[in-house]
């Protein structure tokens, strides 16, 4: 980065932190008398009290720092929205919550995986887009506290959710590992000592049919179960075209569209209250789709080139001529088409470097192989809560889970020519166990909280692709164990200024077992299998490879309450996400390349506000983070076509979040939110495909959401509720190359609902529809412009109409 590109750095930040230094001061105007107590409990109840009083808007109790309290009293910047709002929103599974979240981005598909339930998550631009098990995502989700390791299968349903937390920023001390981003805590509803259940049936475009049906039943005075099921079934969007090579002639296939949903889920709960201070949570989940692919578009694809026979599957339609040994594209009259002949980078300006022939410019339609379209997922999990409080000061926690996944994804970008052919088979089992000390001492001024964790994985990953140039079988069987110990410790400085810090340690192996060799496809094997150093010629590597991790992630935070109603923070956090191996080798070598972890530091202020007798919110944070040993992709240059996963560069970060809400009267409520975020890679590997002036994918520079709900009485007959939302996001890149192809450019989506309420409250019905305004738009996307020359994406679902029906007992 030049000089002036590190000038122009610190006036926006410093603009940020005067920005936040005036709330400060603004803060520090309230009257400091109309509150005495400790920070712990005092605001809390009264602020509680007051809004109760007032109407106001009410309190949002989090566990961000693994332990209950106010969202406003929690210097961490944490987002919650209950699972009563996502159905509010028409959300059929938690990538919803990304629309009224600042700075995330949460998308169901990975480009060029196939997969409907892989999920891509980023947060103020850190996280994962590849489903391969030998890369560690970047931002952790966890259900009921168990941390979901793979995301493959992470996208889960909303069935009988209680709130959804999105923690911001690197959550090490608490949280581990691949955290290194930000979490995202899903938490269900838990039986209870009332008897009460729901049944809920929608239909909608597409032939939606969802039905969902929970109960709640005390057994006994102590023993409390709790169990749901929902079938979710919806058709896909995206059309399957075929083209005739001799004729042109284009028809649409005889085949299931892409992008459908057929889902069905369960869960089961049991709770036992042995004594006042014993309690105990059982819990049983399972998940099974059966899917068509996800509703993948091709982009574009390079000029089809005279000589090539039509159909040939050792290439694409371009000419691959063997140069020097090694299979190079060559473009006939396509100036700047060729990044490997001299080095040139690919123009994706020129317009001849481009084939129209099989992209029909309409995205809900594709060019696929029908037979080799599957996503299907059978997903299960076992949980254990148990918590014991074993003096009025202290407590212990124990969180036992174990889960197991199975997958199975094909695609093929079909043409008459060879794009890209691809089968995934993926079973992944994983057990962990925490156990937590938390308590309070010092007449309640130090809270503490002591914690010890351990991890195992098994992954066995079948991958064979099929390229232009090339087939090959892609095996590995993944080991993972990791053991962690952490605290963390608030004190209370006086009743209105605590101190944290936390400490976590990190202890993990990985060993990989990969097994890649060549598939002969007719044609023998490819030029660059010459002088393989393995004995066997068709061997690409077998020999086993391990990683090893051992980190010690810090933080430390001040926060000060200036009134009941106002609080200020200020903190230090870093987070590591781990290393792994590179799978995708299509060279042969003997030892597998391995990459080390990524590493952020975050500098963070931030407010906390309730303003106007709790009629509103406001919260701000602003932050600034330096990230190192990014893991990106890069290009062997002996080998330009394979890519390599490398610690490769470092990216500075700084940004600001807001999120408001407004309650001015009983039955309106108003939200507005948004942050700006601000990327930059710092340092670049020579060999990387980046371009200097890139930032950093999936992060858009603007995200700004706004809903507007009014709760009207309709006499003594119930309440009329009308809903609206809307989102906005800036262009948005989808690989650190930046390439414009698949990215996508700033877009608004608009969601409306009407729901009527019935006075006893039994009986619910909604009408609504979600993407208004019929707006295309990419949610994820893969372009592979130096090798096999195509591009593709997964376009979000169109515009749809839904209505539901709901009795509550």
């Amino acid at each position: 980065m030049s000089g002036a590109s590190k000038r122009a750095c610190r006036p926006h930040f410093s603009a940020l932190l005067m920005r936040g230094a005036f709330l400060g001061a603004f803060a520090s105007t309230a009257p400091a008398h109309a509150w005495q107590g400790s920070a712990a409990a005092g605001p809390e109840q009264a602020s509680q009290a007051a809004r109760t009083a007032s109407g106001g808007i009410a309190d949002i109790v989090v566990t961000a720092r693994r332990r209950s309290e106010s969202l406003q009293n929690t210097p961490v910047a944490v987002s919650a929205i209950t699972g009563a709002t996502l159905a509010d929103r028409g959300a059929t599974d938690i990538s919803a919550v990304a629309q009224a979240v600042p700075s995330l981005t949460f998308n169901t598909t990975a480009g060029n995986s196939g997969a409907s339930n892989a999920a891509v998550v980023f947060i103020r631009g850190i996280g994962q887009d590849d489903f391969f098990p030998t890369i560690d995502p970047g931002v952790g989700i966890y259900l009921d506290g168990i941390y979901v390791s793979r995301t493959l299968g992470s996208v889960l349903d909303t069935v009988d959710l209680e709130q959804v937390e999105v923690l911001r920023g690197p959550q090490g001390t608490l949280f581990g590992k691949n955290t290194i981003g930000g979490a995202v805590q899903i938490t269900t509803r838990k039986p209870s000592d009332k008897f009460e259940g729901s049944l809920e049936a929608t239909t909608g475009r597409f032939d939606r049919i969802d039905v969902k049906g929970s109960i709640n039943i005390p057994f006994t005075s102590s023993l409390f179960g709790r169990f749901s099921l929902a079938t979710l079934n919806r058709d896909g969007y995206v059309t399957i075209l075929r083209k005739d090579p001799g004729t042109g002639a284009v028809t649409e296939a005889d085949a299931p569209k892409l992008g459908d949903i057929s889902t069905i889920a369960g869960r089961g709960a049991l709770r036992w209250e042995a004594t006042p201070e014993f309690k105990l949570d059982l819990s049983f989940d399972y998940t099974r789709k059966r899917e068509q692919s996800s509703g993948t578009t091709l982009l574009a694809t390079q000029p089809l080139v005279p000589g090539i026979p039509v159909g040939d599957p050792n290439f694409i339609n371009a000419n691959a001529a063997t140069i020097g040994g090694f299979y190079n594209l060559v473009v006939a009259g396509a100036q700047g088409c060729n990044p490997l002949a001299g080095g040139d980078a690919f123009d994706q300006s020129n317009p001849s470097c481009f084939n129209d022939q099989y992209v029909t410019g309409n995205p809900y339609t594709t060019f696929y192989d029908p037979a080799r379209s599957r996503s299907d997922l059978d997903l299960w999990g076992l949980t254990g809560v148990a918590e014991w409080n074993v003096s009025p000061d202290v407590s212990v926690k124990s969180i036992t889970g174990y889960r197991r996944t199975e997958s199975h994804f094909m695609r093929d970008d079909d043409t008459p020519f060879r794009l890209l052919e691809l089968q995934t088979d993926q079973t992944a089992r994983q057990f962990s166990q925490e156990l937590q000390f938390s308590g309070k001492t010092m007449d309640s001024r130090l809270t503490w909280l002591i914690g010890l964790y351990y991890f195992s994985e098994k992954v066995r990953f079948d991958n064979p692709a099929c390229f232009s140039f090339v087939c090959t079988a892609v095996k590995t069987k993944l080991d993972t164990h990791s053991y962690a110990a952490f605290s963390q410790a608030t004190f209370a400085i006086d009743p209105r200024t605590n101190l944290t810090a936390g400490l976590r340690y990190t202890n993990e192996t990985k060993r990989n077992d990969p097994d890649n060799f060549y598939i002969d496809n007719g044609f023998g094997l490819p030029p660059f299998a010459v002088n393989n150093p393995n004995p066997d010629p068709a061997t690409i590597i077998d020999n086993p490879a391990k990683v090893k991790l051992k980190n010690v992630s810090p933080m430390v935070s001040l926060d000060h309450r200036w009134s009941p109603s106002i609080m200020t923070y200020a903190s230090f956090s870093q987070g590591i996400k781990g290393g792994g191996f590179q799978q995708r080798v299509i060279l042969p070598r003997l030892q597998q390349p391995t990459f080390g972890p990524e590493k952020l530091t975050s500098y963070e202020i931030g407010a906390k506000t309730d303003l106007f007798d709790h009629h509103v919110r406001f919260n701000i944070a602003a932050f600034w983070a330096d990230y190192k040993n990014l893991q990106i992709t890069v290009f062997d240059p002996n080998f330009s076509i394979e890519p390599l996963q490398v610690n490769g560069g470092t990216a500075r970060i700084r940004g600001i979040e807001v999120e408001s809400t407004i309650k001015p009267f009983e039955g309106l409520t108003a939200t507005l939110g948004g942050s700006y975020l601000d990327t930059e890679y710092t340092r670049i590997a020579p060999n990387a495909a980046i371009p200097p002036d890139a930032v950093l994918p999936y992060t858009p520079k603007w995200s700004i959401s706004g809903g507007l709900s009014y709760a009207y009485e309709l006499a003594d007959a119930g309440t009329l509720t009308l809903r609206g939302d809307w989102n906005y996001r800036s262009r948005t890149f989808f690989n650190a190359a930046n390439d414009p192809i698949i990215s996508q450019p700033g877009y608004h989506v608009v969601n409306m609902s009407a729901a009527f309420l019935t006075r006893d409250e039994h009986w619910r019905l909604t009408l609504g529809v979600t993407n208004l305004t019929d707006k295309a738009y990419l949610g994820s996307g893969f372009a592979d412009l130096r090798n096999s020359s195509f591009a593709d994406g997964v376009y979000a679902r169109p515009r749809e109409w839904y209505l539901s029906a709901r009795y509550a007992f």
